[in-house]
């Protein structure tokens, strides 16, 4: 069986380290799968074949997303298991301690973002259920393609595309539980899905629900709702995502789409953390951990704390005019982000609402020596983001009016590689209203970017290349805890990031591999002191990625990764790199295992290992001066061919292993001193129709 886990170094990428399962689920058997042919978009904006893209960039496909569904439905956690470079998983309904080279990352769903980088909620992953994607597609490394943010790289949803046939359907049903304590562990998914075309229109339709009941650690104990405090966590909840897609041919050469998403994730927990079981001091959260070993019925909260995301998107493409392909989409969204009541404070909500327009054109240039393609277009962003005490209280609003231009150039240099390069100039004001300063705050700047590769030979190719991204950096949270006497003084608070890698790939018949290094730097990245006050300094980061895969025997494949980074921060200001840090930005070393196994064509078998090592700074922010504990996870996946449709069983930790995720060691701190989920079991079944 042809494998496609590995689409980026098979294709002169790099790894994405899980594996397609059945091939014929794709339409047309092993053919159907020629690694050349994966399309991206996120790194030029323009369907671009892996082979030719020259920065480290990650797919997880359509099998891989089934694949790992039936293990953890968390984006972030199955980012954990499959992209070098990203930080192990929290466990939890927040992505915050979870970052891509050691910064923050931006999401999309087809090019649409889904941060709210004014007042940043880290709950971007959570914006659209993995039942309606494609793909996901993971640039590592700041960039500035998409703008508007992305310091440490860009997360890109594809949503699935109709399939041919006039009508196509499946559905899907799934439940899981705690081996130790099934009763109150129970999780049930449902899902249906139909996508077809008729004449010059096509369709897809795609439905989830999840009900989650609790989850208990390796001891059986019943984990709290939220298991890193205020954060927001998975278990209680109830999810709905329906998407929808509707497009029209309106002729040879033009199209028409129309994308609607609803994604909620809101908990109704009878089980949480109250302060009176540690600590009546209402800052307690800042003494001494103690573990957790039970949790208690919870404090009632004003709403129900959780995630709601509505995106709407229009986009009209060109394939032809005089040359030059053309698309022009404009997009609305809704987000809606509560937090837990966190003891001591009021609970807290932010609400974004942003429109927007994107405008990307491509032409390419045939001259009798020389030869390339021009990307370049538009881009504009109207984003007004608030956070505010549910109940009255601080009510904190930016208005952003954000406006860029770029060009992008690709040159093929015969077959001795690639070139790329580009620029764009970014214009982004915020008006600032209901905290002090208010006013306007204001930032530009030009990003620059060029990388290339190099074809050493047909199986080994060297790589590298500098890019440049800017972002308000959180710009509320920056004005709130800061002691700016007017708002003209926050203007150097917008983050510029620089960015550089390098590294070999190598593509052979029954191997492929790649390593690179990375480096960035940055005169204000963001990080939090003790009392959680907002922190910006200079700041550097480096660290290394290493993917292998190989086919020792048919139908088998084995492969594995390896991430290491560390960074230091300038505190004082005085231009020297003086302290690490913390594990909340610099997470320990991870590396990453996996087998697929598929002797039958009605048997498939597939496991996987995540090692999280042990780490110790002397960084003396939030998150850091701790010694983190490493872990190791097993899990495995089986799929039979039952009846008309498919049965697979999942397994998560499955030796039980008892640890504390990463990110509650680094908070350091009673109210997230909770061990990760002990042993489940998953069973699924899908079927067409």
């Amino acid at each position: 069986m042809q494998s496609i886990r590995v689409a980026g170094i098979a294709a002169l990428l790099s790894t994405t380290s899980m594996s397609a399962l059945a091939q014929t689920e794709a339409g047309g058997g092993e053919d159907a799968t020629i690694l050349d042919e994966i399309l991206v978009t996120s790194v030029n904006r323009v369907a671009t074949p892996v082979s030719d893209i020259t920065r480290s960039i990650s797919v997880v496909t359509t099998e891989d997303l089934e694949l790992q569904a039936d293990l953890n439905r968390s984006v972030g956690a199955i980012l954990a298991q499959t992209i070098p470079g990203f930080s192990p998983s929290t466990e939890a309904l927040t992505n915050f301690g979870q970052q891509l080279r050691g910064r923050n990352f931006q999401v999309l769903i087809d090019g649409v973002p889904q941060n709210t980088p004014l007042r940043d909620g880290q709950r971007s992953l959570a914006s659209i259920d993995i039942d309606a994607l494609e793909q996901i597609e993971v640039i590592r490394g700041g960039t500035a393609i998409y703008g508007f943010g992305a310091d440490g790289g860009l997360i890109n949803y594809i949503t699935k595309r109709p399939a041919e046939g006039e009508f196509n359907g499946s559905a899907r049903a799934n439940i899981g539980f705690n081996t130790n304590v099934v009763n109150d562990s129970v999780r049930v998914e449902t899902s249906l899905q139909a996508s077809g075309r008729v004449d010059k229109i096509d369709y897809l339709l795609s439905g989830t629900y999840v009900n989650r009941n609790n989850t208990f650690d390796a001891d059986g104990n019943r984990r709290p709702a939220d298991p890193v405090g205020a954060q927001g966590g998975l278990d209680e909840t109830d999810q709905f995502n329906i998407f929808a897609k509707l497009g029209y041919e309106l002729t040879e050469d033009q199209r028409l789409q129309a994308n609607f998403n609803f994604f909620s994730l809101k908990q109704n927990a009878d089980f949480g953390l109250r302060s009176s079981l540690l600590n009546p001091n209402p800052f307690f959260q800042f003494g001494p951990p103690v573990e957790i070993e039970t949790a208690v019925r919870g404090d009632s909260m004003s709403a129900d704390p959780g995630n709601e995301t509505i995106n709407g998107y229009l986009t009209y493409t060109h394939n032809d005019i005089a040359g030059t392909s053309l698309e022009i989409q404009g997009y609305y969204q809704q987000i809606d982000t509560i937090f837990t009541l966190f003891a001591g404070f009021p609970q807290t909500q932010i609400e974004s609402e942003k429109f927007g327009a994107r405008l990307t054109a491509n032409t390419p240039f045939d001259f009798d020596v020389f030869t390339f393609d021009l990307t370049y277009g538009v881009d504009f962003l109207a984003d007004e983001t608030r956070q505010f005490d549910i109940g009255g209280g601080e009510d904190a609003t930016g208005d952003q009016d954000a406006i860029a231009g770029f060009a992008q150039v690709e040159i093929p240099i015969g077959e001795l590689g690639i070139l790329t390069g580009g620029l764009r100039y970014e214009d982004v004001s915020v008006d600032i209203t209901g905290v002090d300063p208010t006013g306007e705050v204001g930032g530009d700047d030009v990003l620059f970017n060029a990388s290339a590769s190099v074809f050493v030979t047909d199986e080994i190719t060297v790589f590298g290349g500098f890019s440049q991204s800017f972002s308000p950096g959180d710009i509320l949270r920056v004005i709130t805890d800061g002691s700016f006497a007017t708002t003209e003084d926050v203007e150097l608070e917008f983050v510029q990031t620089d960015n550089f890698e390098g590294g070999i790939r190598g593509n052979f018949d029954i191997a492929r591999f790649e390593v690179v290094g990375f480096f960035s730097e940055s005169n204000n990245g963001t990080t939090f002191d003790t009392e959680l006050n907002i922190i910006t300094q200079p700041e550097e980061i480096r660290g290394v990625e290493v993917s292998l895969e190989i086919d020792p025997i048919d139908d088998l494949t084995i492969g594995a990764t390896f991430s290491y980074a560390d960074g230091e921060i300038d505190l004082d200001d005085d231009g020297t790199f003086d302290e690490d840090l913390p594990t909340t930005r610099i997470t320990p070393e991870k590396v990453t295992v996996y087998a697929d196994f598929a002797p039958l064509d009605w048997w498939t078998l597939h496991g996987q290992l995540l090692y999280s090592g042990t780490q110790t700074n002397n960084s003396t922010t939030f998150g850091g001066g701790q010694e983190i504990d490493n872990y190791v996870l097993v899990d495995i996946q089986s799929t039979f061919d039952v009846g008309p449709g498919i049965l697979s069983i999942g397994i998560t930790n499955l030796l039980n292993e008892d640890y504390f995720p990463v990110i509650n060691q680094a908070f350091n701190s009673q109210f997230a001193n909770v061990q990760g989920p002990g042993r489940r079991i998953n069973f699924g079944y899908k079927v067409p129709f």
